[in-house]
């Protein structure tokens, strides 16, 4: 019997990546408890896509060791946000008079971020990553979308880049972090932003890119679905808590651009969330009824914490890291069914 093939989505957010983080170490800790304690995300998971934050998720799960197989747990991938978001986003003094709160100039120094990325991935390349992947970014200087993507890295140093600066322009986000400047490893350059600004719920390019791939020669799986159709998908899309805080109508009619500016990237990110989940929901509303529940979008209510994507204080990681966890135990039966889907899709 053809396998379907199974694709993971995660949504930008910043500090609040810690919310699909959570949640996908708990799907890890059942697929090791079912299958074997040596078991990753990434030997159930056909393609992985993220943004920004998700994008970082989706390097780290992906990543490969000296042997070929996964480099880190999932638990590991949150323990990035955990134990370093504080130092990701610290910002000095002078910095926060220097960039006026971002804006005049980048609210933080990269320093810290860039730190951990070579911590985790070295020289790592995109062509080495374990199964293919999306993710995303836009380049400034040429004007277009960028999405990083394995099969097309594989023998091609155009397409190749390494994963630590992949990491750096995904979360690239404008008045957060400078743009980042990278190089292919041919040698062009990109200056690139957030892929947050055009695709902070990357699911529908997942399911566009997955449209064109042949994953039984990809992934050497004969089972495996070629340029599959949404009926042969198992989409599992996770959110980071985007529902933001209201913004006052007698505050808003009377802002320019700088007032502007910080709701706007806000209002634009959790709305491309939601415009990507209608599109795919309407999309498997026309396949027949047993395949409809193969697509999941999970979207964790991060409350009480805040949803600004840079409150790295303690108190803000405790609080998303329970809202996670509040997430996993009030939903369990259906993350055990997504358990359940993708053992049987392996």
């Amino acid at each position: 019997m053809s396998k379907k093939v199974t694709i993971l989505s995660i949504d930008g957010g910043g500090i609040r990546g810690i919310l699909p983080g959570v949640i996908l170490a708990y799907i890890e800790k059942r697929l090791r408890e079912r299958e074997g304690d040596l078991v990753r995300l990434s030997d159930y998971f056909d393609l992985v896509a993220g943004t920004s934050t998700g994008g970082i998720l989706s390097l780290i799960y992906l990543a490969p060791d000296e042997t070929g197989r996964p480099k880190f747990s999932a638990q590991e991938a949150v323990d990035l946000y955990l134990n370093h978001g504080h130092e990701i986003f610290d910002v000095s003094l002078w910095q926060k008079i220097h960039s006026g709160g971002g804006l005049l100039d980048e609210k933080y120094q990269a320093t810290a971020l860039e730190k951990k990325l070579n911590d985790y991935f070295g020289k790592m390349t995109l062509s080495q990553l374990l199964k293919p992947c999306i993710i995303t970014s836009y380049e400034i200087f040429n004007r277009k979308t960028v999405f990083f993507n394995k099969v097309d890295a594989v023998g091609n140093n155009l397409n190749d880049f390494y994963v630590k600066d992949i990491g750096r322009a995904t979360s690239a986000a404008p008045t957060y972090f400078e743009t980042a400047s990278i190089k292919s490893l041919y040698g062009t350059p990109y200056y690139l932003i957030d892929g947050g600004v055009f695709a902070n719920n990357p699911a529908m390019c997942a399911y566009a890119e997955a449209r064109t791939l042949d994953f039984g020669t990809a992934l050497n799986h004969p089972g495996k679905v070629d340029k599959p159709n949404a009926k042969d998908m198992v989409i599992i899309s996770i959110g980071t808590g985007s529902t933001g805080k209201p913004y006052n109508y007698d505050q808003a009619k009377n802002w320019g651009a700088a007032g502007w500016i910080l709701p706007l990237i806000d209002i634009l990110m959790a709305g491309n969330s939601e415009t990507v989940d209608y599109q795919l929901r309407q999309m498997f509303k026309t396949i027949k009824p047993p395949d409809q529940p193969d697509y999941y979008r999970l979207e964790p209510k991060r409350e009480p914490a805040d949803s600004a994507m840079d409150n790295a204080s303690p108190e803000n990681m405790g609080h998303l890291r329970e809202a996670g966890l509040r997430y996993v135990s009030d939903n369990a039966d259906q993350l055990e069914n997504i358990v359940g889907l993708l053992i049987a899709n392996k």
